[in-house]
């Protein structure tokens, strides 16, 4: 998947060792692991050398079989540092826009939100807040810790502000609706967000929440392997997602995948007659609601780490063959290209990086070192292969390469 938002840790809720009571029952042994990645795939380098020497972490994924909770056990949040030179938004693709697009028609519709306030919880540049108000003519405050208002942004609205600043849970939130796109699988303990917009509700309140995340289910079914980054410490099943609400003390209205099923959304809204207050820290972990799902799950992250070795071990061989065949190019220069070229032998030989957000182009690929070209650029180059690293934007992107003039195969990681 690739991220919509910026996950800039939007609370300030200490991370401990990442251990909560989500991780009840964990299995002893990591389901894969995964030896000095780039801390970030998002936060690309100035230079080819400070790329290549980017910092490094290790993977640990380790899973619960009573929660359905995946999580990193060696992230370590000291390494982890979001600034405004993290940039994973994907609102340059036509493709995506269609997607926020329907999907802020929806809230909107679904909502009554006209003229009304909206909430999000690290908003990267805004781009989806800025729908959500030009589209109910609603006001939008955004709080992201990395926000740089100097971004090219492909929308934005007058009617919204984003403020630098970590979401606060110690003041009543003032909105119809809170939104949180892709930041709690970049947090050790993403409960304490869940319950800290729940306290941050007022007594009585039926302000609905709107949250999304990447989903592990598609990831260990569809073995998108390259979802693996060190980045997301957490990765979320719809029990497991579900479960962590109810226990916040939300009531559950939709769990439900969209864009091609790899991401997974929720919303809920606060428990009618309940407490603001979430279930004790430490209280028994009740089985999730939905156990065939969770039993599903376990049986594909049982073999989910030798599956990661076996395409792998393909690509290498599939990419080394390419590469010797002519020019490659791997398109997308987010979570999953980075990861791609980190991990499948031959990536540091691929030509070209292409990424069509303008916030990356001449930047440099952590790891491997690759420049950041712009689809434009490569008019006129000798070009025998594009590796798409999401299958979704294959068409849009044979569309953009033929208005260039170029004829190369295209190959999507999942063919």
């Amino acid at each position: 998947m690739a991220d919509a938002a910026t996950p800039a840790h939007s609370s300030p809720a200490a991370v401990e060792d990442g251990t909560t009571w989500l991780t009840e029952g964990a299995w002893a042994e990591p389901v894969a692991e995964l030896r000095g990645v780039p801390v970030f795939c998002n936060s690309l380098w100035p230079t080819a050398a400070e790329a290549r020497s980017a910092p490094v972490g290790d993977v640990e994924l380790c899973y619960s079989p009573v929660t359905g909770y995946l999580w990193n056990r060696a992230f370590d949040p000291e390494l982890v540092a979001y600034s405004p030179a993290y940039e994973n938004s994907l609102h340059h693709s036509p493709r995506f826009q269609h997607y926020v697009g329907a999907l802020a028609d929806r809230l909107v519709a679904r909502y009554g939100l006209h003229e009304r306030q909206i909430v999000e919880i690290g908003p990267g540049e805004g781009n989806f807040l800025a729908l959500l108000c030009e589209r109910g003519h609603n006001w939008g405050l955004g709080y992201d810790a990395a926000y740089d208002p100097e971004r090219f942004k492909v929308a934005t609205s007058p009617r919204m502000r984003i403020v630098r600043d970590h979401y606060p849970f110690d003041r009543p939130v003032d909105g119809e609706l809170v939104v949180c796109q892709h930041v709690l699988e970049h947090l050790a303990e993403p409960s304490a967000l869940v319950e800290g917009v729940r306290r941050s509700i007022p007594a009585g309140a039926r302000t609905a929440v709107y949250f999304e995340v990447p989903d592990a289910t598609y990831m260990v079914s569809e073995l998108a392997v390259w979802d693996l980054i060190y980045e997301h410490v957490s990765y979320f099943s719809s029990p497991t997602l579900e479960l962590m609400f109810r226990r916040a003390g939300f009531d559950v209205t939709e769990v439900d995948r969209a864009f091609g099923d790899q991401y997974l959304y929720l919303e809920a809204v606060p428990a009618a007659g309940g407490s603001s207050a979430p279930a004790a820290v430490g209280a028994q972990v009740e089985v999730p609601v939905d156990v065939d799902a969770v039993a599903k799950l376990t049986g594909l992250v049982a073999s989910f780490g030798e599956h990661l070795r076996q395409l792998v071990a393909t690509w290498t061989a599939r990419l080394g063959a390419l590469v010797e065949a002519g020019p490659v190019a791997v398109w997308g220069a987010g979570s999953k290209g980075v990861s791609f070229l980190n991990l499948v032998g031959a990536g540091r030989d691929v030509s070209y990086v292409v990424d069509v957000n303008p916030n990356k182009t001449g930047l440099y690929i952590p790891g491997t070192g690759q420049i950041v070209v712009a689809p434009d650029e490569l008019e006129g180059r000798e070009l025998a292969t594009v590796v798409v690293m999401n299958p979704l934007y294959v068409e849009e992107i044979r569309t953009t390469l033929g208005d260039l003039g170029l004829r190369p195969e295209v190959v999507a990681v999942s063919d």
